[in-house]
């Protein structure tokens, strides 16, 4: 639920901000504030080797990502066509985890994985179309699929047990650095600060970035990358569910079948453990 939440705070921000605008924002804000906690609790801030490891997941997992996120909607991709292109996340990961990570996929977790997947195609079959304009903005979120699959092995393999609050300021102040660049250089840090803005970014920096990155980087620590990669499939219909509360989209029979089928592919994927 957090991490669909991030969808719709993004549709909303980017009414206010252009898109690797608000990714640098969002950052900085999270990022400094995590640090501000670190210094107070007097905690050690990561150097050396950790340090250059905790920037390039940083870097992959919160810029990459969610930067090509936004930019992919901003050129006008539907929103639910970004959820199900991030819900191919937990087929990306599998690829890469069972050689790199010598993780084994049993043929219970393959099927839930083409569960889920089957739910997420049927929830979003409506979105589907997407016209040649919007090319641009499927190579982002093709990109920010990238971001998460390799940052996320990344993440396992070499930041495991990283303290939570310290990690994480130093992995969302580097992104927010990477995206300050285009932010600048491409947008001219197009902002528009309004009452109305303040909510969804303060809502995307403290919940999306904070609370939900952090629970991503517990589950990582505490189970397999495929069990954890699984619960992804849930982004789309939960975002859905989300858009129909609060943006009054409608809910037809597609999306709420997919959501029992993609609901029950998560559960037999993350429940075998490999």
């Amino acid at each position: 639920m957090v991490w669909s939440s991030g969808f719709i705070s993004g549709k909303l921000g980017l009414r206010h901000a252009a898109p690797f605008t608000f990714a640098c924002l969002r950052f900085a804000i999270a990022g400094g504030l995590l640090l501000a906690i670190a210094l107070i609790l007097r905690k050690e801030l990561p150097r050396g080797r950790l340090l250059g490891r905790l920037m390039i997941a940083g870097v992959l997992i919160q810029g990459v990502q969610f930067s090509s996120i936004y930019a992919g909607m901003d050129l006008g991709v539907p929103s639910g066509v970004a959820a199900l292109i991030i819900a191919l996340y937990p087929l990306a990961v599998s690829l890469i985890a069972v050689p790199v990570l010598n993780e084994r996929v049993t043929k219970g977790q393959m099927l839930g994985l083409a569960l889920g997947l089957g739910g997420v195609v049927l929830a979003v079959r409506d979105g589907l179309h997407v016209g040649e304009g919007h090319l641009g903005g499927l190579a982002f979120l093709f990109l920010g699929l990238l971001g998460i699959s390799v940052g996320t092995i990344w993440q396992k393999r070499h930041c495991h047990g990283m303290d939570s609050v310290t990690g994480n300021a130093v992995q969302l102040l580097t992104a927010a650095a990477a995206t300050l660049v285009p932010a600048l250089l491409r947008e001219g840090f197009d902002v528009t600060f309004t009452a109305g803005y303040w909510p969804v970014l303060l809502w995307a920096a403290l919940i999306n970035s904070i609370v939900g990155v952090g629970l991503l980087y517990h589950l990582l620590q505490h189970h397999g990358t495929i069990q954890v990669s699984s619960l992804f499939y849930l982004v789309p219909m939960v975002t859905a569910g989300f858009a129909a509360l609060l943006l009054h989209q409608h809910l037809g029979p597609l999306t709420l079948g997919g959501l029992v089928l993609a609901t029950g592919g998560t559960l037999l994927a993350s429940r075998i453990k490999g």
